[in-house]
């Protein structure tokens, strides 16, 4: 059987289950809610996977491009925020109303800075659920920051030092052990900007091309551990899927997408809640956490990713995908929003109702109730929702 999934003005049609046991998969499921993947790529690896996975349960997929939407802040304290898709440049864009989206799943790689703001005008102006918090996918954006992040959480990760003009090189590389060190441009992904420091000559000269140009890098300490890494994919509190991969030879950088390998393996119980942990840390429920075995018996966090790869997928063979609709699900059936945004929202009502308080402003009816008794109505909604979360 195939499906057709709208993207962003057109259809695209991917093979999936026998009828039948779509059949059976859709009358399990209570409700087919209607999910929004951002993203860039919707024929991406991973989007086809998630694509695939929220139909074969029985829902609807939209694939949006974060760049074609248009994000109105209105001027109204009642808040009537909008998201317009404008795919088409020949026709007027189209209101996507909140009412009709259940979780939005965030894939956002590309122009990361308006794709968290289409996020989070998702997630806080119009209350939807969503995957990821923006601020989650910003701060695993930033090596630095992240790292901050976890260290804070009581989470080994290497010794790591940043300066913004690191003029005393000697005393940096002092710090984290002296050399070897790697180091990584604070903004990069799947090993982009990882460079070995070996010698003192070869790092003064890196480390000066990188302060000279403006890039913003971070020195961390070598973590002897064979050219080997561990990728997790953390969803909602579970490691859903791990895998070891190894660097090609005469490389460090263990990416499979620069031509490393990888295997499925089993991470200890202590490894597993240093994973979910560093994803909390970085405000993330879901995510890709890289851990280092080195060969001191020590485990250390590299790195938390906000939009991890699917070869994980290909080398293990686990569905990192269905667990990602399955969170959506288990949302919905909370209530259908965002906690950040319940929490947004109740700020919001009670500085409303303080604003009348302190100015005595006399209420207007609205069939029969004032303005104050509405917002202290929902107020009250909003707090007994809050509490049984």
């Amino acid at each position: 059987m195939s499906t057709r999934v709208y993207v962003n003005g057109y259809w695209m049609t991917y093979t999936e289950k026998g009828e039948e046991a779509l059949k059976t998969e859709k009358q399990q499921n209570q409700k087919s809610l209607n999910i929004i993947i951002l993203s860039a790529a919707p024929k991406s690896k991973a989007t086809k996977s998630i694509i695939i996975a929220g139909e074969n349960r029985g829902h609807k997929i939209t694939v949006l491009d974060p760049a074609y939407l248009y994000l109105l802040i209105s001027e109204s304290e009642s808040g009537y925020d909008r998201v317009y898709d404008g795919y088409d440049k020949n026709d007027k864009p189209v209101r996507i109303k909140a009412k009709n989206i259940d979780a939005v799943i965030s894939r956002i790689g590309n122009n990361l800075s308006y794709g968290t703001s289409v996020l989070h005008h998702f997630r806080y102006n119009l209350g939807i659920f969503t995957t990821q918090s923006p601020e989650g996918i910003l701060t695993a954006s930033d090596k630095l920051l992240s790292l901050q992040k976890i260290s804070a959480s009581k989470i080994r990760v290497p010794k790591t030092i940043y300066a913004d003009n690191g003029v005393h090189l000697d005393f940096m590389i002092d710090k984290i052990g002296g050399l070897p060190a790697i180091s990584k441009l604070l903004k990069g992904s799947q090993g982009i900007g990882v460079i070995p420091l070996e010698s003192k000559l070869q790092t003064n000269a890196t480390m000066q091309s990188f302060y000279k140009s403006g890039n913003k890098t971070i020195i961390q300490q070598y973590i002897e551990g064979g050219a080997k890494d561990i990728r997790a994919i953390v969803i909602d509190g579970e490691v859903i899927s791990a895998m070891e991969r190894t660097a090609p030879k005469g490389d460090l950088r263990a990416n499979i997408s620069l031509g490393g390998s990888g295997r499925k393996i089993e991470l200890t119980e202590k490894e597993i809640d240093m994973c979910i942990e560093a994803s909390n840390a970085c405000g993330l429920r879901v995510s890709g956490v890289d851990l280092m075995r080195g060969n001191n018996g020590k485990t250390y966090c590299i790195e938390v990713n906000g939009n991890y790869g699917y070869k994980i997928e290909e080398v293990t063979k686990d569905d990192i995908s269905t667990p990602l609709i399955k969170y959506c699900e288990r949302q919905y059936k909370k209530g259908n929003f965002s906690k950040d945004a319940l929490v947004q929202s109740i700020r919001d009502t009670k500085a409303l109702i303080m604003k009348f308080n302190d100015t005595y402003s006399t209420p207007k009816e609205i069939n029969g109730t004032t303005e104050i008794d509405i917002l202290l109505e929902r107020f009250d909604k909003e707090l007994n929702i809050f509490k049984t979360l």
